[in-house]
């Protein structure tokens, strides 16, 4: 008896604490290039920093052939999320290196949440935040 009233007490919680949530979305569109080219089939995945638990992922897509994305996402979250852009790619110094898989993490300025963020053309020869890199 005393674990279920501890179970209820605990969906309790969590059930008042997602009516405390509010959804909030935000739209991202850039293009991404390696020294010069644009890169197709980029993995661009939109993701959400939590502070107390592992972040969300709230999309994922792959640039098309002329380095294009558009990529949307929600969270339901108390307080403002806090979104960013991780970029998987084999741009290695402006080279495409098929050995190399590489992670970058962009954030994403709180002031586009709820709206689009263009970004424009993003050069994945630059080592941003998060910047991870592994060889062969």
């Amino acid at each position: 008896m005393r674990s279920i009233v501890i179970i209820f007490i605990i969906y309790s919680v969590l059930d008042f604490c997602d009516s405390l949530c509010k959804t909030q979305h935000v739209t991202v569109i850039g293009q991404v290039g390696c020294g010069g080219r644009s890169v197709k089939n980029v993995e661009i995945e939109l993701r959400e920093h939590d502070t107390l638990d592992p972040d969300d992922s709230l999309n994922t897509t792959k640039s098309d052939g002329e380095g294009n994305f558009n990529i949307h996402g929600q969270e339901c979250e108390v307080g403002s999320i806090k979104p960013y852009l991780r970029i998987t790619h084999n741009c290695d110094d402006g080279v495409i290196n098929p050995r190399c898989v590489i992670k970058d993490d962009i954030s994403i300025p709180e002031q586009h949440i709820g709206g689009t963020y263009k970004m424009g053309i993003i050069s994945l020869s630059i080592a941003r935040n998060n910047h991870k890199r592994q060889c062969n």
